[in-house]
């Protein structure tokens, strides 16, 4: 993998998936994170364990970081349509958004900043296939949005 140029942020998690909780479940005690004074209070307010919710604090940050790897690769993509723009054309971050449904590319283009919104459907997609079909419905998003519209060829809606 070529050196990644993008940053990746996780705004939420979207609770995780269950993979992510059974992992948690799973953990050995001493991996547990050490809770911070606010959520041993919160524990204690919903009469919670602090072990158990301490595993819920892991289970987020698995889903965390299963999330930032799916942004690289999306990123990644992005990469890939942008690379035929030339050099005024800079993917600088990828941006998940859990409570939206939706991932953010923001572009640096000749004309300014540009944030292309992914629906989370079509960023799941092209992450879990290689298809070119998928990629092209990435590129016919991104392509209008940066201002090349004209690359746009016919329309395959």
């Amino acid at each position: 993998m070529a050196t990644q140029h993008f940053n990746v942020y996780i705004r939420g998690t979207g609770g995780g998936l269950p993979e992510d909780w059974k992992r948690a479940m799973h953990a050995p005690e001493e991996e547990l994170p050490k809770l911070s004074k606010e959520q041993s209070e919160i524990a204690k307010r919903m009469e919670i364990a602090e072990k158990d919710y301490a595993r819920g604090v892991l289970a987020g940050t698995y889903a965390e970081q299963r999330n930032k790897i799916r942004g690289e690769l999306l990123g990644e993509r992005v990469d890939q349509i942008l690379s035929g723009l030339g050099p005024g054309y800079v993917l600088s971050a990828v941006i998940r958004e859990a409570t939206e449904l939706r991932w953010i590319a923001r572009i640096a283009t000749p004309k300014g900043i540009r944030d292309v919104v992914i629906p989370l459907e079509l960023a799941e997609d092209v992450i879990d296939s290689p298809a070119l079909e998928v990629l092209e419905r990435l590129r016919r998003l991104i392509l209008p949005a940066v201002g090349r519209e004209e690359l746009v060829v016919g329309d395959a809606r």
